[in-house]
């Protein structure tokens, strides 16, 4: 079984070093073999090349540079589609690079997701978990976010917000056929969305939501805005259908790899190689 855990970044240099060496810690807690795909928007504070150097490192590591910050939603989506094509994943885990998302969950969420759970998600709102890494503004969005969810999308999770989990390759590869929102945390609900109704099964595992280690949040008042307008209008128009697989969208992003990943590659290479999403 491959598990392929995709983070997205933008300006988290002082972050993703540590969050990396974090996961690789776990290694040997999962039973199956791991590979992290840092998406990165063109960061000016160099994440990129702390990456890179970190490729040289570990050879289970890849790099996803785009030219621009495009959205959340559309990280993810190239985010799945490099893990699905290039790694052959079974399993793809969403979660954010600055320590909010504690590495040392992902060991029991993978247990969950190998009882045959399609999506787990890691949860601040069941017995275990806690949202104590929030501001008292930030959990009564939370919560008011949540109960927006429930209202319009009938979603049968406790904390549909949650950006920190684990899918099969069955429901992430069905995100492929839909108008999902490329752009900010209204894709974490529309996915959710989707899933319920293609059918897929649920579980959450809880997880202590921590306080930001570095930098600066990326949630404001438009993201706040278009996550509410996004989930009413799901509730009552749904997802439209992609006109076919060969109009769905892609990015120019650019896949870049260092160090070993199989047999007869050389480690520390210093060439990398690019492949373009739109080739």
């Amino acid at each position: 079984m491959i598990l392929s855990l995709v983070v997205p970044t933008y300006k988290e240099k002082e972050n993703i070093g540590q969050l990396i060496e974090r996961i690789q810690s776990l290694r040997t807690l999962i039973p199956s073999e791991l590979f992290i795909v840092v998406v990165d928007d063109n960061s000016p504070d160099g994440t990129a090349d702390v990456v890179k150097l970190l490729m040289r490192k570990y050879d289970n590591i890849r790099l996803i540079q785009r030219g621009a910050p495009s959205g959340l939603g559309s990280a993810y989506m190239d985010g799945f589609r490099y893990s699905f094509d290039n790694l052959g994943a079974d399993y793809v885990g969403e979660m954010d690079a600055d320590f909010q998302h504690p590495p040392e969950t992902i060991p029991s969420m993978w247990e969950a997701s190998n009882k045959g759970n399609d999506v787990v998600l890691a949860s601040r709102y069941i017995k275990g978990g806690s949202s104590r890494g929030l501001s008292s503004s930030r959990k009564l969005v939370s919560k008011g976010a949540n109960a927006l969810t429930r209202a319009f999308l009938r979603i049968p999770v406790n904390d549909a917000t949650t950006g920190f989990r684990i899918i099969s390759a069955r429901a992430a590869k069905s995100l492929f056929g839909y108008a999902v929102s490329a752009k900010g945390y209204a894709f974490q609900v529309e996915s959710l969305y989707l899933y319920n109704k293609l059918g897929m099964s649920f579980s959450e595992v809880p997880f202590s939501f921590e306080t930001r280690k570095s930098g600066e949040t990326k949630l404001n008042f438009k993201e706040i805005y278009r996550f509410a307008l996004t989930t009413i209008k799901t509730g009552i128009f749904g997802l439209k259908k992609r006109k076919g697989e060969d109009d769905d969208e892609r990015s120019d992003a650019k896949f870049s790899r260092f160090g070993t990943t199989r047999e007869g590659e050389s480690i520390g290479a210093v060439a990398s190689i690019e492949i373009f999403l739109n080739q």
